[in-house]
């Protein structure tokens, strides 16, 4: 059995939380929070941008107020950092340094500079280091992974990839807003498509970038238009950002269309995964009911268990993905494409 030790119980800590108990062969057996209402042994419910989870039983794991004190008390193989992203760097080098592996909540830290402490760290002390890109373990993601990798899409012509919400409201003292914390809408929420983009098509030659920011919205940049510029020609953009109105609903959708049809997926669609062939009738391929964040803890746990180091998507992987997020900003500053 490993166990885990949850690090920041705000929105996502306590999604983590919860999925943990659902992955074989884990168990989370401390969490720790500085905000001491978050590990009490009945903590409130924190909502998100995906709906609220439960109110958290945490009578029957160990409780701190600091990853140092739940490091102290040992019996931890790995620690799950749900924390906000500058804490991301220091934290990790941390826990690597103290002998356990680490899964970090995306993205992977506020800069590149961090990105390559925590490689730096991971790669010194032995351990393993790994971000949670939750969309590369998201079923109908990896539907279309699938259906390109095994031709059934046939060349990729174009692709449009789309997350899209009113602004974060959830985060504690209201971090997400504050972009020297958060990197913004761009290094927050619109990554997690930039990061699928370069799992499915590798690296691309250059991105070009447009955004704009909603008045009402705190953020000087809360939407972003972006295209990859590959050499193949398909046609690749990511739209992203937290410009919306309040009453409109999160969404993640993305289409893609092949020579042989048109793959399309929305949280609005009903049924949400669906593809269109150029001959035949449309039909819903076949996919596991179940989400990105427990596939990934269950590969993680894999990984631990046979002390594999992750290679879905690894330390470097997310580096990247960073790395393009700040190519995206500065496109975006200088109305230029800028080369990767």
């Amino acid at each position: 059995m490993v166990n885990i030790g949850v690090v920041g119980l705000g929105f996502i800590g306590q999604q983590h939380y919860n999925t943990w108990a659902n992955v074989e062969g884990a168990q989370v057996v401390a969490v720790a929070d500085k905000v001491p209402e978050r590990v009490a042994a009945q903590a409130a419910a924190i909502g998100g941008n995906i709906g609220e989870a439960p109110p958290l039983d945490l009578e029957d794991v160990a409780r701190y107020t600091s990853l140092e004190d739940l490091l102290g008390a040992g019996g931890i193989d790995a620690v799950d950092l749900c924390l906000p992203t500058p804490e991301h760097a220091p934290m990790a080098e941390i826990a690597l340094a103290a002998g356990v592996h680490v899964i970090c909540e995306k993205p992977m830290a506020i800069n590149v500079e961090d990105c390559d402490k925590m490689l730096a760290a991971a790669e010194k002390h032995g351990k393993m280091l790994f971000i949670a890109q939750c969309i590369r373990f998201w079923p109908e993601y990896e539907v279309l992974a699938k259906m390109l990798k095994s031709g059934d899409l046939g060349r990729l012509v174009s692709l449009k990839l789309t997350r899209v919400s009113p602004g974060p409201t959830w985060s504690q003292g209201g971090w997400l807003n504050d972009v020297s914390k958060s990197g913004g809408a761009m290094l927050d929420l619109h990554i997690h498509d930039a990061d699928y983009i370069l799992s499915l098509l590798g690296m691309p030659k250059a991105v070009f970038s447009r955004a704009n920011a909603v008045k009402r919205c705190a953020e000087k940049v809360d939407h972003v238009m972006t295209q990859y510029i590959y050499d193949d020609g398909a046609a690749v953009f990511a739209e992203g950002g937290w410009g919306m109105p309040g009453g409109y609903p999160f969404e993640m959708a993305f289409e893609a269309l092949g020579e042989k049809g048109c793959l399309r997926f929305s949280t609005s669609d009903s049924p949400m995964l669906s593809f269109i062939p150029f001959e035949g009738d449309s039909y819903t391929p076949e996919y596991r009911a179940t989400t990105g964040y427990q596939q990934e803890l269950e590969y993680f746990a894999q990984c631990l268990a046979t002390n594999t180091p992750p290679t879905r998507v690894t330390p470097f992987d997310a580096r990247e993905a960073v790395r393009v997020i700040y190519a995206e900003k500065e496109s975006v500053a200088t109305g230029q494409i800028v080369a990767l």
